[in-house]
């Protein structure tokens, strides 16, 4: 593709990933409660959402997505569930209401199931790509080589915004962190998953 049309794709991109949202607000949280190594699955899962539903668009699979709308109220609210539970482990931490560390971070496989059900219970992601991508993009000219292009830029520009995010959420947690604050990182976390979970049940 042309340097102009993957320059047009990247801002539309950027745009969609700086603006505030549900995953944003999960991976800050994850971050504070859990440092910025430890949500390395996490975010991965996030990319790889959003690369499905490009490929989604890409192939023009919107309309058969959408006979599985059950499917994806299914996970929708298995994830907005899961968000809950993990906020309500960090609110009641025994370890960190003593002054300990921090909650465990749980399992790699469990942290990347939550970040694919956090990308594939956001609205905006879905309604993003499915869509207002394809007035920008012209998806019946796009070839595989086309597609490969299209998705480093996606994945770049979703790593610059995501690591973005990660690098502050580890200045507020190492701030907090050194001056014993574990309880209040908890809690913090705790409220901002609860609210990532509001915003994608109420989506």
């Amino acid at each position: 593709m042309t340097l102009s049309a993957l320059g047009l794709f990247a801002v539309a991109i950027f745009v969609l990933a700086i603006s505030p949202g549900p995953t944003a607000v999960a991976l800050m949280a994850r971050v504070i409660s859990h440092g910025s190594f430890s949500v390395l699955p996490f975010t991965a899962a996030l990319w790889i959402g959003e690369v499905f539903f490009f490929t989604v668009a890409v192939l023009g699979l919107s309309a058969l997505l959408s006979q599985f709308a059950w499917a994806l109220a299914l996970i929708k609210w298995a994830g907005v569930l899961y968000l809950v539970f993990l906020a309500y482990r960090l609110w009641f931490d025994a370890a960190a209401a003593h002054g300990a560390q921090l909650a465990e971070p749980g399992s790699p496989a469990r942290l990347f199931l939550a970040g694919l059900a956090v990308t594939f219970t956001n609205a905006k992601v879905i309604a993003f790509y499915l869509a207002l991508l394809p007035a920008v993009v012209d998806f019946a000219q796009i070839s595989f080589a086309s597609w490969l292009e299209l998705t480093l830029v996606l994945i770049c520009v979703l790593a610059a915004i995501d690591l973005g995010y990660i690098a502050v959420a580890e200045i507020v947690r190492r701030r907090l962190g050194s001056l014993g604050h574990t309880k209040i990182l908890n809690k913090c976390s705790a409220l901002a998953l609860t609210g990532a979970a509001v915003l994608i049940a109420t989506q």
